[in-house]
């Protein structure tokens, strides 16, 4: 039968995640002036926006923009995968 991958997880180091999500986080929205990251985070919207919960919306599969579900997972600076 055919196979396909529903779910999968991502190990981000916790700098890289921080650096992506601190790079999007001031990004304004020019017909609104509100921040984008507001609609990147789900029910925290900006202010309580981290970049876990910011990754996590981005890869639940129930947010209408996932094509599956994405644990993002980030390790501490320095560290392997386990």
């Amino acid at each position: 039968g055919a196979r396909a991958v529903l779910e999968y997880q991502l190990f981000y180091r916790t700098r890289y995640a921080e650096a992506a999500f601190a790079s999007c986080q001031g990004v304004q929205l020019p017909a609104t002036g509100g921040y984008a990251i507001a609609t990147m985070c789900g029910r925290y919207g900006a202010r309580l926006c981290t970049a876990q919960r910011w990754l996590d919306f981005q890869g639940d599969k129930n947010n209408g923009l996932a094509p599956l579900q994405i644990d993002f997972r980030l390790l501490p600076n320095g560290s392997e995968p386990g």
